[in-house]
């Protein structure tokens, strides 16, 4: 059997296996009992599963008297507008994310659009543990309504925070690979009023996905070969369900998810939105975004992983801008969660106003290289011991502890992490050079 995964990021099984209606509707039931009246957000992505976690997740809330709003099939931040636009509750939104096409789940949203904070998921858990849903009579059930404006008015909500100007009269030449996901459906809307050139790669919305769903390199290669013939200025792709981006230049080159993050925050730094620029991503983000906040005085919080904590943090400094450094563009100005149309539209901007190429301003940046490995341990009990051997051996340095030990040395660092589900050890390591991020590696490993 496979891992059925439950984290503040929401619920990720297997279908058939892991995930099945029962899970799908406790969980919302539980989720109704939370919130009560509602109304609650329901949609998700593109999945070929969707509707079989769907209709157990609307009947689960409407049992518990919750008012539902059914948005249909959407991007993952369609439905973090959506609440914010009826001033719901929350929201369930039915995706795996970047997981392959075999998984589902289920994304748990709170009132202000973003994922649950540690408290609400606790407090939310503790009603979905006890297993004991109070179920409304038939005077009491929720009611149920549609409604199918949400892509447009998602899209419009970002084109009445930023300025497009500047790309309807840039004659860009865009390639856009949704990889048959979500972003199939909100592209096309964002890309025609805007005004752009656009090419779309795997464009049928149908689950049936043409690669695997994490936008990484290796996944990569139809896109990259389409970009090398020289017919556009920048490729873009996107996850299953559209929150992640990542940025290709007009040669082909991957230029990372990471350093896809650094491309968007340089340019709305460079926009001087507040005299008081402040720039939040998680521990495991690469030092290029906090080289790139350099540059316009703008400090760098780093937070505990998960984006439920980049979003507490960009609230609690009052932050221009953040993410994560897969892909994950958080722009406060539109919404609380990361948002690929967002991070187009930037990236679409500082393409347009900068007078360089995608590849010439990336170029300008620092290189580092990120090397993410994983260390079994016999049980979850191992865990502590080894995060404090990695302590006292770097007792000297830098060292941060908010998310498992996180050590910053002068031109690299080291984050080491448990996971949450399973007796391993993450690591991860950003050095200015595979060589250098290699021996760190080995030197941990070897503790």
């Amino acid at each position: 059997m496979s891992a059925l995964i439950m984290s503040m990021s929401g619920m990720r099984g297997v279908v058939g296996d892991t995930l099945d209606p029962h899970l799908s509707m406790n969980m919302a039931l539980a989720f109704g009992q939370y919130v009560g009246k509602g109304p609650v957000i329901v949609g998700g992505d593109t999945r070929v599963s969707y509707h079989i976690v769907q209709k157990a997740v609307i009947s689960g809330l409407l049992a518990a008297g919750t008012d539902v709003i059914d948005v249909g099939h959407v991007l993952t931040p369609t439905v973090q507008q959506m609440i914010r636009h009826f001033d719901a509750k929350g929201g369930l939104v039915i995706s795996a994310s970047h997981n392959p096409i075999q998984w589902n789940g289920i994304k748990v949203m709170n009132e202000s659009g973003s994922f649950l904070t540690p408290e609400e998921y606790d407090n939310y858990m503790a009603i979905y543990n006890k297993n004991e849903p109070a179920l409304a009579d038939w005077k009491s059930v929720g009611t149920y309504t549609t409604f199918d404006d949400a892509l447009e008015i998602h899209v419009d909500r970002i084109l009445s925070a930023i300025d497009t100007t500047s790309i309807k009269e840039a004659n860009l030449n865009v390639l856009v690979d949704p990889n048959n996901g979500a972003g199939a459906l909100g592209n096309p809307i964002l890309f025609e009023k805007l005004g752009v050139n656009c090419t779309v790669l795997n464009g049928e919305p149908n689950g049936l996905f043409k690669h695997d769903p994490e936008p990484l390199k290796e996944n990569l290669s139809e896109i990259m070969a389409e970009l090398k013939t020289g017919q556009y200025d920048i490729g873009f792709v996107q996850d299953a369900d559209a929150d992640r981006l990542v940025i290709l230049d007009e040669n082909g080159v991957f230029i990372g998810e990471d350093y896809s993050l650094a491309y968007c925050v340089d340019y709305v730094l460079s926009q001087k939105e507040t005299n008081t620029p402040h720039v939040v991503v998680n521990l495991s983000t690469s030092r290029v975004v906090e080289d790139v906040a350099k540059k316009y005085g703008a400090p760098t919080t780093y937070t505990k992983i998960g984006e439920t904590n980049v979003t507490q943090g960009l609230k609690e400094k009052n932050a221009v801008v953040g993410g994560e450094g897969n892909g994950g563009v958080i722009y406060p100005k539109v919404g609380w969660g990361r948002d690929s149309l967002v991070g187009m539209v930037i990236a679409l901007k500082h393409l347009a106003e900068s007078g360089k190429k995608v590849s010439e301003t990336v170029a300008t940046y620092p290189k580092y290289t990120m090397i993410r490995d994983k260390y079994t341990v016999k049980s979850r009990d191992e865990v502590l011991p080894f995060l404090d051997k990695i302590k006292a051996h770097y007792a000297n340095e830098t060292i941060d502890t908010q998310d498992g030990v996180k050590v910053m040395f002068e031109d690299s660092w080291l984050h080491v992490r448990p996971s949450n589900t399973e007796p391993i050890v993450r690591l991860f390591v950003e050095a200015p050079n595979a060589e250098k991020g290699q021996a760190l590696l080995d030197t941990a490993k070897a503790l």
